[in-house]
């Protein structure tokens, strides 16, 4: 494993390659004009990979213009990162430039398109093609410390935002619309820790503000919104806040993680809170990411829910992973009301720089009750290609 660039973490912003000339960007810039029309139509699903800010105990900004992670990756991302040491195939140094994604000095773009066949012999209405994400992304970097991002995915929820690292501790703010960070942002928005707290596309994302600082070894974010997630304008006067904290430290060998998250909020339900602790552990060639959470709904039956997943992957070779994944959901931890567990095992592959291939076997398990009526029981391989720039 690498040693990575810490002094590249620790900049305001971002860094970009070196190039000495750049081609005539009026044609690059039309073409990146007209990508963005054709994906104006289609929800926007960019997540992370928690894992491998697990493994290299570094901040989401090392690899992605997206602070919190995800999305747009950086060009120290695109570059070196992901072409010497999680492909596959080697990619050769004279098409080093075509992993490039700035279009002028100040302006850059990414994509990620993930495409993804279901087969549930026993379900079948879940049984077909799906385009997970089809997302382009936009970078200006207007000053050395401050940008504005746009990731418009496949519907009119998106992430766009201003951002600038104006705070001590190599910290940020940054206001518009964006996911708040709260507890890892897994890339498979069907985990439970996002797809039952409120992060499933498109209601993942909100307006409002968001400020960070980095601590030595630490991280903390806090985040206020207008409660109204997905929605373009707010629907009543209530707000939303966020707060997630985290430290990154080695022991005896293992690289650790260790953090938590809060939100608060207001739906028309009620009084919305959630908690739970977060952590890693990367050791050799294996990385362990896992976050449990409490859901409070004091105005739905006074129950407090239980959600947490789990992954666990090891590195087989370069390029290729062996991963499971555990989901559990119990809406009441109270009563004998019923729980919904997800299981999943398979592997996972990055063969180029812009290609991935994932297969995974998932077998939902219904612990029947109350709690759980309309969920189902059932076994469902999964294949996902993916397209990423």
């Amino acid at each position: 494993m690498i040693e990575p660039d810490v002094s590249f973490c620790a900049r305001p912003h971002v860094g970009r390659s070196r190039r000495l000339s750049y081609p005539s960007w009026t044609g690059r810039a039309a073409l990146v004009l007209l990508f963005v029309a054709a994906l104006g139509s289609v929800a926007q699903i960019a997540q992370a990979t928690p894992r491998w800010a697990a493994r290299y105990q570094q901040n989401c900004n090392l690899c992605h213009a997206n602070p919190t992670g995800g999305g747009k990756r950086s060009a120290y991302a695109a570059q070196y990162l992901i072409p010497s040491e999680m492909t596959v195939m080697d990619w050769p140094e004279e098409l080093a430039d075509r992993l490039d994604p700035q279009v002028t000095p100040a302006f850059s773009v990414g994509a990620d398109l993930r495409t993804l066949y279901l087969y549930s012999p026993d379900v079948p209405y879940r049984q077909d093609f799906f385009q997970m994400q089809a997302t382009f992304y936009a970078l200006l970097e207007v000053h050395p410390r401050f940008s504005l991002y746009l990731a418009q995915g496949q519907s009119q929820t998106r992430e766009a935002y201003g951002l600038g690292y104006i705070l001590p501790e190599n910290g940020y703010v940054r206001v518009g619309r964006f996911t708040p960070s709260y507890g890892w942002k897994f890339d498979d928005h069907t985990m439970f820790v996002r797809e039952r707290l409120g992060f499933l596309p498109p209601g993942h994302t909100d307006v409002g503000f968001e400020a960070a600082i980095y601590p030595k070894d630490a991280g903390i974010q806090v985040a206020v919104t207008n409660g109204a997630g997905g929605s373009i304008q707010d629907t009543d006067d209530r707000v939303a806040g966020f707060a997630r904290a985290d430290i990154r430290h080695r022991v005896l060998g293992a690289a650790v993680t260790v953090g938590g998250s809060f939100g608060y909020s207001e739906p028309f339900s009620g009084v919305r809170r959630q908690m739970g602790p977060f952590a890693s552990v990367g050791i050799g060639p294996f990385t362990w990411v896992g976050e449990a959470d409490i859901l409070r709904r004091p105005n739905l039956n006074g129950a407090d829910a239980l959600v947490t997943s789990h992954e666990v992957t090891a590195e087989l070779r370069r390029g290729i992973w062996a991963r499971l994944t555990y989901d559990f959901y119990d809406p009441d931890i109270d009563l004998e009301s019923g729980a919904l567990s997800r299981y999943g095992v398979g592997l996972d592959s990055l063969i180029y720089p812009f290609l991935g291939v994932q297969a995974m076997a998932i077998w939902y398990r219904l612990d029947e009750g109350p709690g759980v009526v309309g969920e189902a029981e059932y076994f469902q391989p999964r294949i996902m290609v993916h397209f990423l720039y």
